[in-house]
């Protein structure tokens, strides 16, 4: 019976135990660190491409406004027009008459760019649709010759609403997609 009791009251070894428990404690907690900070690298991936697929999206709402003013001005495109728009592939010669859109996709879409993505690679696709609007009217006066009585000349014009949607897919299967509400005024 001693000499358990003398075991019990023995302290030589318990440096050895303290210190695996220790170990065994920072391995535990490095490992935490390390998860933590790979999961970090691949959220903040994640993000980096959500927001090139954004700003790609964006800018293909700049296209779409250049490729509709360039197509009011120039009341549609001719083929030689639709060959010589350089990166971007218009699949609608008349843009401007368009009265409805909605999202694009691969199947339903206007113009696309780059001209030769090869089916897989990254894209933006454009849909635009306009509605014509009367805008409101504006009262001028004119001198009418030696009377100087003023004539009133009621003004007013028209103008069309356009809806611009650029759809970009990007990289590791991202997708962002942006409707952009342009003003033309006749």
């Amino acid at each position: 019976m001693r000499y358990i009791l003398h075991i019990g009251n023995n302290e030589k070894g318990s440096a050895l135990i303290i210190s695996v428990l220790i170990l065994v404690l920072l391995t535990v907690i490095g490992i935490a660190a390390t998860n933590t900070s790979t999961i970090e690298v691949l959220i903040s991936g994640n993000d980096k491409v959500h927001k090139m697929a954004f700003h790609e999206a964006d800018g293909g709402t700049e296209v779409g406004i250049e490729l509709v003013e360039q197509n009011i001005y120039m009341a549609g495109f001719s083929a030689a027009d639709l060959a010589s728009l350089g990166d971007i592939n218009a699949t609608s010669a008349s843009l401007y008459l368009n009265t409805a859109s909605g999202m694009p996709s691969d199947n339903n879409r206007d113009a696309y760019f780059p001209r030769n993505y090869g089916g897989n690679g990254p894209h933006t696709n454009l849909r635009v649709g306009g509605n014509t609007e009367l805008s409101t009217g504006s009262a001028i006066q004119m001198a009418a010759g030696y009377e100087g009585i003023g004539k009133g000349a009621g003004g007013g014009g028209g103008r069309i609403v356009y809806d611009i949607w650029s759809q970009h897919i990007g990289v590791a299967n991202s997708e962002d997609m942006i409707l952009l509400q342009w003003m033309h005024v006749m």
